[in-house]
């Protein structure tokens, strides 16, 4: 009986290793799995990264022959290169043509500045319809500045006889509203006062051209 004691007891010792034995190896083969499925998910990762690399070398490649295919040939014709000659002798033709102008005073300064966009004196609101409305006015300040001139210039002429000869060249002076180049009669037609703006705009390109 001691010895079939004995015997049971050295079987569940031998059990007990058995199983021992058996947990270990299946904990080693266990962590050696998920080491191998680690790297083994590693390698796929890179062999796909790179196939995708590839695979974009090659489209970028494909693409870049296709574009090649259809660069443009840039052909100069003869009768292109003459249109290109003519074009350039026109430019030039028409910087050539830019008139130029000067202005010598203050008024000649404003007529050249209105002629040319800013408030023209040519253009109908600056027109003179009734120049008889400013005679007055015009004829007392051309007083006050000839008068002066004509006393030292005839010192044996009384007032009078000034007065007269003062009138007489006032009728020719510039000054006289009825002597400015843009009146017109009051009641004129449209193409007259149109044929009067165009007038009064060349006078002043005329007379103030370099």
């Amino acid at each position: 009986a001691a010895k079939e004691k004995k015997a049971v007891h050295q079987k569940e010792v031998n059990s007990k290793k058995q199983a021992e034995k058996e947990r270990k190896e299946s904990e080693e083969w266990s962590v050696g799995a998920k080491d191998t499925s680690k790297k083994e998910a590693q390698r796929l990762r890179k062999e796909a990264l790179l196939a995708k690399k590839n695979e974009a070398a090659k489209l970028l490649e494909q693409e870049e022959k296709e574009l090649s295919k259809y660069k443009p040939v840039l052909k100069l014709t003869k009768k292109s290169g003459e249109e290109r000659t003519q074009k350039i002798e026109q430019e030039a033709t028409e910087r050539r043509e830019i008139p130029e102008f000067s202005a010598s005073n203050i008024d000649d300064a404003l007529d050249l500045l209105e002629n040319n966009g800013g408030g023209s004196p040519t253009s109908a609101a600056n027109i003179e319809r009734h120049p008889e409305r400013r005679f007055k006015a015009a004829f007392r300040a051309y007083e006050e500045q000839e008068m002066p001139k004509l006393r030292k210039e005839n010192p044996g002429l009384r007032y009078a006889q000034l007065h007269n000869l003062l009138y007489e060249n006032f009728k020719k002076s510039p000054d006289n509203p009825f002597n400015q180049t843009n009146v017109l009669r009051y009641n004129a037609s449209k193409n007259e006062e149109r044929d009067l703006i165009e007038t009064t705009r060349k006078n002043i390109e005329e007379r103030l051209r370099v």
